[in-house]
């Protein structure tokens, strides 16, 4: 039976080498995952090593999946009326028209309703979102993370990081560091809890074992419910 390893639902196949000294990871055209290994390296060991470089995994799957997260993340247009999320709540895009002696508004803003945006950044649109996303997520899952920590019974890395992670939601370095993709922003939030409360978990164990499962539900009893709704409405936002 060939072998594999199984980390954050990543799953790496593995090529034994006798010539091989270290452990290394690739990342295929196709987003499968290779881990190579020396002949004698334990399972255990090698998983241990792989968990330590995963956020690099995740970059290099994020570099590559232009078309993934297009079948993952719906793509928004920057118009009038297009439709985003902040915190579960549903807003539209208005174009606004800003004179140029005008300073000091910023390039988007929520009102309301709507969801502002200067006309003159439309072209960069995507950009503005994630930047404004970006911001708002350090402060607030920050505090999820501190609520949470203590339920949990762990002490993650000091600071969360937020960033592209292709098509995660998050995931949990082998340091206990805490990384979340900017979109989570878009979601309710208890489902944000759901993610939050998925990694904090990870801290103390790094697959996703029974054990893994039946700990969630310990502090989460509902969890089921927040990740059904998310892998089948997380997609639209």
């Amino acid at each position: 039976m060939s072998e594999t390893i199984e980390i954050d639902e990543l799953v790496f196949s593995v090529k034994r080498s006798t010539r091989r000294r270290t452990v290394g990871v690739t990342v295929e055209r196709d987003k499968s995952l290779v881990a190579h290994l020396p002949q004698e390296v334990a399972l255990d060991e090698a998983t241990k090593l792989i968990a330590s470089k995963l956020l690099w995994v995740h970059q290099k799957l994020a570099e590559q999946g232009e078309s993934a997260r297009e079948d993952v993340f719906r793509i928004a247009e920057f118009v009038d009326g297009e439709g985003f999320h902040l915190l579960g709540k549903h807003y539209r895009l208005k174009l606004v028209d800003v004179p140029k002696n005008v300073t000091g508004v910023p390039s988007v803003r929520f009102e309301g309703d709507r969801l502002l945006l200067r006309r003159e950044q439309a072209a960069s649109g995507g950009k503005r979102i994630e930047e404004y996303y970006t911001r708002a997520a350090h402060p607030y899952l920050n505090e999820t993370v501190q609520r949470w920590k203590r339920i949990v019974g762990v002490e993650p890395g000091r600071f969360v990081q937020v960033m592209d992670l292709g098509y995660r939601w998050g995931s949990c370095s082998a340091d206990g560091t805490l990384n979340f993709h900017w979109r989570t922003m878009q979601l309710q939030p208890r489902i944000i809890e759901y993610i939050v409360v998925h990694e904090l978990v990870h801290i103390k164990v790094p697959n996703h074992s029974e054990k893994f499962w039946k700990m969630l539900s310990s502090v989460m009893p509902d969890y089921e419910i927040r990740k059904a709704w998310l892998k089948q409405k997380g997609g639209e936002l």
